[in-house]
Protein backbone atom coordinates (compact mmCIF):
# COMPACT_ATOMS: atom_id res chain seq x y z
CA UNK A 1 0.00 0.00 0.00
CA UNK A 2 1.58 3.28 -1.18
CA UNK A 3 0.19 6.03 0.58
CA UNK A 4 1.68 8.94 -1.71
CA UNK A 5 -0.01 8.59 -4.07
CA UNK A 6 -3.27 8.92 -3.55
CA UNK A 7 -1.77 11.40 -0.82
CA UNK A 8 -0.05 14.61 -1.89
CA UNK A 9 2.78 13.61 1.10
CA UNK A 10 2.59 10.48 3.28
CA UNK A 11 0.70 11.23 6.45
CA UNK A 12 2.51 11.81 9.64
CA UNK A 13 2.64 10.06 12.80
CA UNK A 14 1.91 12.73 15.23
CA UNK A 15 2.69 9.97 18.25
CA UNK A 16 3.53 6.58 19.12
CA UNK A 17 3.03 5.65 22.83
CA UNK A 18 3.79 2.14 24.44
CA UNK A 19 1.62 1.44 27.65
CA UNK A 20 3.38 -1.11 29.97
CA UNK A 21 2.29 -1.98 33.38
CA UNK A 22 4.50 -1.85 36.36
CA UNK A 23 4.91 -5.36 37.00
CA UNK A 24 6.79 -8.08 35.59
CA UNK A 25 6.89 -11.59 35.55
CA UNK A 26 10.29 -12.97 35.78
CA UNK A 27 11.50 -15.93 33.64
CA UNK A 28 13.52 -17.01 35.30
CA UNK A 29 11.18 -17.60 38.56
CA UNK A 30 8.27 -18.79 36.29
CA UNK A 31 10.97 -21.97 35.37
CA UNK A 32 10.74 -22.27 39.26
CA UNK A 33 7.32 -21.88 40.10
CA UNK A 34 6.80 -24.85 37.27
CA UNK A 35 5.00 -22.87 34.99
CA UNK A 36 7.77 -23.82 32.18
CA UNK A 37 10.50 -26.01 31.48
CA UNK A 38 14.38 -24.49 30.89
CA UNK A 39 14.30 -25.82 27.43
CA UNK A 40 11.58 -23.78 26.28
CA UNK A 41 12.61 -21.11 29.08
CA UNK A 42 15.84 -21.14 26.66
CA UNK A 43 13.86 -21.07 23.37
CA UNK A 44 11.66 -18.31 24.23
CA UNK A 45 14.21 -16.49 24.97
CA UNK A 46 12.27 -13.51 27.28
CA UNK A 47 13.41 -12.58 30.29
CA UNK A 48 10.14 -11.08 31.86
CA UNK A 49 6.77 -10.48 30.36
CA UNK A 50 4.84 -7.50 31.09
CA UNK A 51 1.39 -8.17 33.32
CA UNK A 52 -1.61 -5.69 34.22
CA UNK A 53 -2.33 -7.34 37.66
CA UNK A 54 -5.72 -4.86 37.67
CA UNK A 55 -6.42 -3.11 34.50
CA UNK A 56 -8.48 -4.45 31.48
CA UNK A 57 -7.38 -4.04 28.04
CA UNK A 58 -9.37 -0.95 27.23
CA UNK A 59 -8.28 0.88 30.31
CA UNK A 60 -4.97 -0.03 29.43
CA UNK A 61 -5.98 1.58 25.75
CA UNK A 62 -7.18 4.68 27.00
CA UNK A 63 -4.03 5.62 29.17
CA UNK A 64 -1.74 5.22 25.69
CA UNK A 65 -4.32 6.99 23.78
CA UNK A 66 -4.17 9.89 26.37
CA UNK A 67 -0.68 10.11 26.29
CA UNK A 68 -0.23 10.48 23.01
CA UNK A 69 -2.86 13.12 22.63
CA UNK A 70 -0.41 14.94 25.31
CA UNK A 71 2.45 14.18 23.59
CA UNK A 72 0.78 15.67 19.84
CA UNK A 73 -0.80 18.60 21.68
CA UNK A 74 -4.10 17.27 20.38
CA UNK A 75 -7.35 16.77 22.13
CA UNK A 76 -9.97 13.92 21.91
CA UNK A 77 -12.21 16.55 19.88
CA UNK A 78 -9.24 16.34 17.11
CA UNK A 79 -10.11 13.16 16.06
CA UNK A 80 -12.04 11.83 13.18
CA UNK A 81 -11.61 8.12 13.34
CA UNK A 82 -10.33 5.59 16.69
CA UNK A 83 -9.40 2.40 14.97
CA UNK A 84 -8.80 -0.27 18.06
CA UNK A 85 -7.25 -3.94 17.30
CA UNK A 86 -6.86 -6.49 20.07
CA UNK A 87 -6.47 -10.80 19.91
CA UNK A 88 -8.02 -11.77 23.71
CA UNK A 89 -10.94 -10.76 25.77
CA UNK A 90 -11.32 -7.13 26.28
CA UNK A 91 -13.22 -7.15 29.28
CA UNK A 92 -17.01 -7.98 28.44
CA UNK A 93 -18.67 -10.30 25.60
CA UNK A 94 -20.96 -8.22 24.46
CA UNK A 95 -19.94 -4.72 23.67
CA UNK A 96 -17.63 -2.60 21.63
CA UNK A 97 -14.44 -1.26 22.99
CA UNK A 98 -13.42 0.71 20.55
CA UNK A 99 -16.70 2.65 21.74
CA UNK A 100 -15.10 2.95 25.40
CA UNK A 101 -11.75 3.81 23.79
CA UNK A 102 -13.47 7.03 22.21
CA UNK A 103 -15.55 7.70 25.56
CA UNK A 104 -12.55 7.41 27.68
CA UNK A 105 -10.49 10.04 25.51
CA UNK A 106 -13.66 12.35 24.78
CA UNK A 107 -13.35 11.27 21.10
CA UNK A 108 -16.93 12.58 20.97
CA UNK A 109 -17.03 13.30 16.91
CA UNK A 110 -14.97 10.37 15.72
CA UNK A 111 -16.07 7.03 14.63
CA UNK A 112 -15.09 4.22 16.68
CA UNK A 113 -13.84 0.81 14.46
CA UNK A 114 -12.48 -2.35 15.77
CA UNK A 115 -10.32 -4.03 13.64
CA UNK A 116 -9.51 -8.01 14.64
CA UNK A 117 -6.69 -9.89 12.70
CA UNK A 118 -5.19 -11.72 15.52
CA UNK A 119 -1.29 -10.39 15.98
CA UNK A 120 -1.64 -8.71 12.90
CA UNK A 121 -4.41 -6.41 13.87
CA UNK A 122 -1.82 -2.94 14.78
CA UNK A 123 -0.98 -2.65 10.85
CA UNK A 124 -4.51 -3.69 9.78
CA UNK A 125 -5.83 -0.87 12.05
CA UNK A 126 -3.26 1.49 10.54
CA UNK A 127 -3.90 0.33 7.22
CA UNK A 128 -7.57 1.23 7.60
CA UNK A 129 -7.26 4.48 9.20
CA UNK A 130 -4.70 5.62 5.95
CA UNK A 131 -7.26 4.23 3.98
CA UNK A 132 -9.74 7.12 5.48
CA UNK A 133 -7.14 9.47 4.99
CA UNK A 134 -6.79 8.64 1.82
CA UNK A 135 -10.16 8.32 0.64
CA UNK A 136 -12.47 10.99 2.85
CA UNK A 137 -10.60 14.96 2.59
CA UNK A 138 -13.21 15.38 6.02
CA UNK A 139 -10.81 13.27 8.00
CA UNK A 140 -7.67 14.75 9.22
CA UNK A 141 -6.39 13.22 12.23
CA UNK A 142 -6.80 9.44 13.55
CA UNK A 143 -6.10 7.37 16.48
CA UNK A 144 -5.46 3.94 16.33
CA UNK A 145 -4.87 1.64 19.58
CA UNK A 146 -4.29 -1.95 20.59
CA UNK A 147 -4.44 -3.50 23.57
CA UNK A 148 -4.10 -7.19 25.45
CA UNK A 149 -4.49 -8.62 28.70
CA UNK A 150 -3.51 -12.43 28.55
CA UNK A 151 -4.67 -13.46 32.00
CA UNK A 152 -5.82 -16.90 34.03
CA UNK A 153 -8.49 -19.00 33.78
CA UNK A 154 -8.62 -18.25 29.96
CA UNK A 155 -4.92 -17.92 29.21
CA UNK A 156 -1.69 -19.39 30.12
CA UNK A 157 0.78 -16.88 29.07
CA UNK A 158 3.57 -18.92 28.91
CA UNK A 159 2.90 -22.13 28.19
CA UNK A 160 -0.65 -22.08 25.94
CA UNK A 161 1.10 -21.48 22.85
CA UNK A 162 4.44 -22.68 21.27
CA UNK A 163 7.40 -20.47 20.00
CA UNK A 164 5.46 -16.96 21.76
CA UNK A 165 4.73 -15.52 25.18
CA UNK A 166 2.30 -12.72 26.41
CA UNK A 167 2.80 -9.80 27.61
CA UNK A 168 0.02 -7.26 28.80
CA UNK A 169 0.33 -4.13 26.93
CA UNK A 170 -1.10 -0.94 25.03
CA UNK A 171 -0.45 1.12 22.30
CA UNK A 172 -1.34 4.28 20.72
CA UNK A 173 -0.30 6.21 17.50
CA UNK A 174 -1.88 9.48 15.94
CA UNK A 175 -2.10 9.90 12.08
CA UNK A 176 -1.97 13.52 10.85
CA UNK A 177 -2.68 14.10 7.39
CA UNK A 178 -0.32 16.88 7.80
CA UNK A 179 3.45 16.65 8.88
CA UNK A 180 4.52 14.44 12.00
CA UNK A 181 8.01 13.78 13.75
CA UNK A 182 7.43 10.64 11.54
CA UNK A 183 5.74 9.65 8.33
CA UNK A 184 4.35 6.20 7.15
CA UNK A 185 5.92 6.01 3.59
CA UNK A 186 4.40 2.09 3.26
CA UNK A 187 2.42 -0.89 4.40
CA UNK A 188 2.68 -4.43 2.60
CA UNK A 189 1.13 -7.65 3.42
CA UNK A 190 0.29 -11.00 2.21
CA UNK A 191 -1.70 -13.31 3.54
CA UNK A 192 -2.25 -17.09 2.89
CA UNK A 193 -5.79 -18.08 4.47
CA UNK A 194 -5.29 -22.09 4.17
CA UNK A 195 -3.15 -21.25 7.46
CA UNK A 196 -5.74 -19.94 9.27
CA UNK A 197 -5.77 -24.10 10.80
CA UNK A 198 -2.76 -23.63 12.30
CA UNK A 199 -5.16 -21.94 15.24
CA UNK A 200 -8.23 -24.36 14.41
CA UNK A 201 -6.63 -27.38 14.41
CA UNK A 202 -8.60 -30.74 14.78
CA UNK A 203 -11.14 -29.02 16.79
CA UNK A 204 -14.73 -28.67 16.19
CA UNK A 205 -16.81 -25.80 15.93
CA UNK A 206 -18.11 -24.56 19.41
CA UNK A 207 -21.35 -22.73 20.50
CA UNK A 208 -19.63 -19.77 23.16
CA UNK A 209 -15.77 -18.83 23.36
CA UNK A 210 -13.89 -21.50 25.46
CA UNK A 211 -16.66 -24.16 26.16
CA UNK A 212 -15.03 -26.76 24.91
CA UNK A 213 -11.64 -25.92 26.87
CA UNK A 214 -11.54 -23.76 30.27
CA UNK A 215 -8.28 -22.31 28.92
CA UNK A 216 -7.06 -21.65 25.24
CA UNK A 217 -4.60 -23.60 23.66
CA UNK A 218 -2.90 -22.56 20.24
CA UNK A 219 -0.30 -25.02 21.09
CA UNK A 220 -2.84 -27.99 20.93
CA UNK A 221 -3.60 -26.51 17.87
CA UNK A 222 -0.68 -25.92 16.39
CA UNK A 223 0.71 -29.31 17.45
CA UNK A 224 -2.36 -31.09 15.91
CA UNK A 225 -1.25 -29.28 12.57
CA UNK A 226 2.51 -30.81 12.63
CA UNK A 227 1.15 -33.81 12.92
CA UNK A 228 -0.35 -33.85 9.63
CA UNK A 229 2.80 -32.94 8.12
CA UNK A 230 1.74 -29.51 6.83
CA UNK A 231 4.70 -27.51 8.98
CA UNK A 232 7.50 -27.60 6.21
CA UNK A 233 5.70 -26.17 3.82
CA UNK A 234 4.03 -24.00 5.93
CA UNK A 235 8.34 -22.97 7.00
CA UNK A 236 8.42 -22.15 3.43
CA UNK A 237 5.77 -19.84 2.60
CA UNK A 238 6.12 -17.79 5.85
CA UNK A 239 10.21 -17.45 4.96
CA UNK A 240 8.44 -16.41 1.65
CA UNK A 241 6.00 -14.25 2.79
CA UNK A 242 8.47 -11.99 5.19
CA UNK A 243 10.68 -11.59 1.81
CA UNK A 244 7.89 -10.37 -0.09
CA UNK A 245 6.39 -7.91 2.66
CA UNK A 246 9.39 -6.27 3.29
CA UNK A 247 10.56 -5.90 -0.72
CA UNK A 248 7.15 -4.38 -1.30
CA UNK A 249 7.03 -2.44 1.53
CA UNK A 250 10.93 -1.03 0.73
CA UNK A 251 9.41 -0.53 -3.36
CA UNK A 252 6.66 1.46 -2.10
CA UNK A 253 8.26 3.84 -0.05
CA UNK A 254 10.47 4.81 -2.90
CA UNK A 255 13.59 2.98 -2.03
CA UNK A 256 15.59 -0.13 -2.66
CA UNK A 257 17.20 -2.76 -0.91
CA UNK A 258 20.74 -0.95 -0.77
CA UNK A 259 19.31 2.55 0.23
CA UNK A 260 21.69 3.54 2.88
CA UNK A 261 18.57 5.29 4.64
CA UNK A 262 16.92 1.82 5.21
CA UNK A 263 18.52 1.78 8.97
CA UNK A 264 16.44 -0.91 11.01
CA UNK A 265 14.26 -4.02 10.42
CA UNK A 266 12.22 -4.24 13.38
CA UNK A 267 11.16 -8.16 14.55
CA UNK A 268 7.78 -8.61 16.06
CA UNK A 269 8.12 -9.68 19.45
CA UNK A 270 8.30 -13.42 19.26
CA UNK A 271 10.54 -16.21 20.60
CA UNK A 272 14.16 -16.10 19.66
CA UNK A 273 13.93 -19.45 18.82
CA UNK A 274 11.53 -18.33 15.71
CA UNK A 275 12.77 -15.04 15.11
CA UNK A 276 16.51 -16.85 14.57
CA UNK A 277 14.98 -20.02 13.10
CA UNK A 278 12.40 -18.70 10.42
CA UNK A 279 12.46 -14.50 10.70
CA UNK A 280 15.95 -13.75 11.12
CA UNK A 281 17.22 -15.99 8.21
CA UNK A 282 14.17 -14.86 5.95
CA UNK A 283 15.41 -11.03 6.28
CA UNK A 284 19.14 -12.02 5.89
CA UNK A 285 18.78 -13.91 2.20
CA UNK A 286 17.59 -10.19 1.05
CA UNK A 287 21.20 -8.71 1.69
CA UNK A 288 20.01 -5.21 2.85
CA UNK A 289 23.79 -3.81 3.69
CA UNK A 290 22.95 -0.66 5.40
CA UNK A 291 19.83 -2.89 7.66
CA UNK A 292 20.25 -3.76 11.33
CA UNK A 293 18.24 -6.11 12.49
CA UNK A 294 16.57 -5.39 15.96
CA UNK A 295 14.73 -7.69 18.54
CA UNK A 296 12.81 -5.25 21.23
CA UNK A 297 10.60 -7.51 23.15
CA UNK A 298 13.07 -9.17 25.65
CA UNK A 299 11.72 -7.75 28.56
CA UNK A 300 7.86 -7.73 27.42
CA UNK A 301 6.70 -10.89 25.29
CA UNK A 302 4.77 -10.46 22.49
CA UNK A 303 2.29 -7.72 22.69
CA UNK A 304 -0.73 -9.01 20.85
CA UNK A 305 -1.73 -6.08 17.71
CA UNK A 306 0.60 -4.39 19.38
CA UNK A 307 4.06 -5.13 18.81
CA UNK A 308 4.92 -2.81 15.57
CA UNK A 309 3.55 0.19 16.98
CA UNK A 310 5.28 -0.91 20.30
CA UNK A 311 8.51 -0.93 18.48
CA UNK A 312 8.50 2.25 17.08
CA UNK A 313 7.41 3.70 19.96
CA UNK A 314 10.65 2.29 21.75
CA UNK A 315 12.61 3.47 18.94
CA UNK A 316 10.97 6.95 19.41
CA UNK A 317 12.04 6.81 22.84
CA UNK A 318 15.87 5.54 23.32
CA UNK A 319 16.42 8.29 19.81
CA UNK A 320 17.72 5.58 17.80
CA UNK A 321 16.10 6.55 14.43
CA UNK A 322 18.18 9.74 12.98
CA UNK A 323 16.04 12.39 11.02
CA UNK A 324 15.93 10.92 7.02
CA UNK A 325 16.45 7.54 7.85
CA UNK A 326 13.72 5.37 7.33
CA UNK A 327 13.32 1.51 9.86
CA UNK A 328 11.10 -0.96 8.76
CA UNK A 329 8.90 -2.95 10.85
CA UNK A 330 7.47 -6.66 10.36
CA UNK A 331 4.09 -8.09 11.97
CA UNK A 332 3.24 -11.66 11.84
CA UNK A 333 -0.69 -12.67 12.44
CA UNK A 334 -2.15 -16.88 12.72
CA UNK A 335 -4.38 -16.57 9.39
CA UNK A 336 -1.82 -15.85 8.29
CA UNK A 337 -1.23 -12.63 6.75
CA UNK A 338 2.64 -11.20 7.24
CA UNK A 339 2.93 -7.42 7.00
CA UNK A 340 5.34 -4.45 6.66
CA UNK A 341 5.65 -1.32 7.66
CA UNK A 342 8.29 1.68 6.23
CA UNK A 343 8.15 4.97 8.56
CA UNK A 344 10.47 7.46 8.24
CA UNK A 345 12.18 10.16 10.76
CA UNK A 346 11.56 13.69 9.79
Amino acid sequence: MRLSPPLPEPPGIAAAVLWLPSRRLDTARAVADGRLDQETADRLGYRALSESPDRAAPEMAVLAAQKALADAGWSGDDLALVVHSWIYHQGHDFWSAPHYVAHGIGARHATPIGVQQTSNGGVAALEAAAARLALDPTVNRCLVTTADRFVEPGFDRWSGDIDVAYGDAATALLLDRDAGPYRLLAIASVSVPEYEVLYRGDDAFTPAPRSAYGTISARRTKLAFRAGGGWPKFVAVLRRSVQRVVLDAIADAGLTPADPRLRYLVLPRLSTGALSQFYGPSVHELALPHTELLDLGRDTGHLGAGDPVANLATLQADDRLAPGEVALFLSAGNGFTWSCVAISHE
